[in-house]
């Protein structure tokens, strides 16, 4: 194809896996921490409904705490994830396409 860059060599470079080995690592681990936290509060229900039916403050129970807890653990992982995006992840990918010569 006319004008088309070659990206054969950015895909055999070291640098370049590398990158996508890091990508994949963090991508996995919080995938499964992701998991872990959502089949963890379902399994809780399933097998512990008492303690998830207690009142804390008025009608508020334990299961709506931990239910909110796994949203905002939702949100945290996203934000760890943003975070090393944003820091390590963007400048990894500059540096490989300036290698690479596919400038931005």
């Amino acid at each position: 194809m006319d004008g088309a860059p070659d990206h054969s060599k950015l895909l055999e470079d070291p640098e370049f896996r590398s990158l996508a080995a890091a990508k994949n690592r963090i991508s996995a681990i919080l995938t499964a921490a992701t998991l872990v936290i959502y089949f963890g509060f379902i399994f809780l229900v399933a097998f512990n409904r008492d303690v998830f039916s207690r009142r804390v403050i008025g009608n508020v129970t334990v299961g709506v705490l931990f239910g909110v807890g796994v949203i905002v653990a939702s949100f945290l992982l996203t934000g760890v994830y943003v975070r090393w995006a944003n820091s390590k992840y963007d400048a990894m990918i500059e540096a490989v396409r300036r290698k690479a010569g596919h400038g931005v």
